[in-house]
């Protein structure tokens, strides 16, 4: 039974190990030199301390010598050689010992790399807040001055409207008097065919302006408009105008803005259906209105 000196160990002396065991010395093939090992009992010849061993090269040597003449590396590395090999439990410990270290190192890394990652994204997504509160700042200003926009662009069409129908208020159309040439004198036939049939005011009346407006269509002419100086020639003409001419195939109407008419046809079935159950309605300024004012 050979006693070994424990891996590392520099206290002792050489001569230690040749108290405790014989060796025989034989030709290593892992390094230079000599290994000792106490096991080879087919090659080794057991002696006492101070008896002749062969050496390699057919010299004579005591043991003394032989490990008088080693270091302490190679005494330990030829004493580790020849101990007993592990088994495979503490081989497996030693694997999964080593493998649980290097799964708690990645694991680490993997925490501070996840935690770096988390506050970037946490600056990124502050970054993004505040982009987004600052957009959303900038739409609700923007919601705001459109609505602004859109209240202001409405009080000017009505006022374009107004001004449109202030420029239209002594004026009144006549439809289904055919003719359109170039040499037709809209002059003539409205003082010959329209303006005879309101004796009392064929001589006072003042026409500024009289065209056609339109192009019409071939069973449809375009009407007439006609403009005169007084408003009150316009309204005695209006209230007269189902008397004077409910036997001709022409008549009058009032001359609106496109926006005036689009609202009197918008109800004007409605307006249709009082009329007949004897409202009685006219459209005045933008409104149907009845005798006590808009409706």
């Amino acid at each position: 039974m050979v006693k070994r000196r424990p891996l590392g160990s520099k206290n002792k002396s050489k001569l230690d190990y040749t108290t405790q065991a014989s060796v025989v010395l034989r030709p290593s093939t892992r390094s230079k030199g000599t290994d000792l090992d106490p096991r080879d009992s087919g090659r080794a010849t057991h002696s006492r301390e101070g008896d002749s061993l062969e050496s390699p090269s057919g010299a004579s040597s005591t043991l003394p010598q032989l490990v008088a003449g080693l270091s302490d590396s190679e005494l330990d590395s030829r004493m580790a050689s020849n101990a007993e090999p592990a088994s495979w439990k503490d081989a497996f410990g030693a694997f999964k010992t080593s493998l649980c270290k290097e799964l708690e190192k990645g694991l680490e890394t993997l925490k501070k790399d996840l935690g770096a990652a988390i506050e970037q994204l946490d600056v990124r997504v502050s970054s993004v807040d505040t982009k987004q509160e600052e957009l959303s700042n900038g739409l609700r200003r923007a919601a705001a001055e459109i609505n602004v926009f859109r209240s202001e662009v409405g009080f000017c069409r009505e006022e374009v409207n107004r001004l449109e129908r202030q420029s239209r208020r002594c004026n009144f159309g006549v439809v289904g008097i055919a003719g359109k040439s170039p040499e037709e004198d809209c002059a003539s036939l409205v003082r010959s065919q329209l303006l005879s049939k309101f004796p009392s005011i064929t001589n006072t009346v003042e026409i500024e302006k009289y065209y056609r407006e339109g192009r019409g269509q071939p069973n449809k002419p375009a009407h007439i408009v006609v403009g005169v100086a007084s408003h009150e020639h316009k309204v005695e003409i209006m209230k007269q105008r189902w008397n004077a001419l409910k036997d001709c195939p022409y008549f009058i109407v009032d001359d609106l803005t496109k926006r005036d008419l689009a609202g009197k046809r918008r109800w004007a079935s409605q307006a249709k259906s009082l009329w007949d159950s004897g409202v009685k309605l006219r459209f005045y300024s933008g409104r149907w209105r009845g005798s006590l004012g808009e409706i």
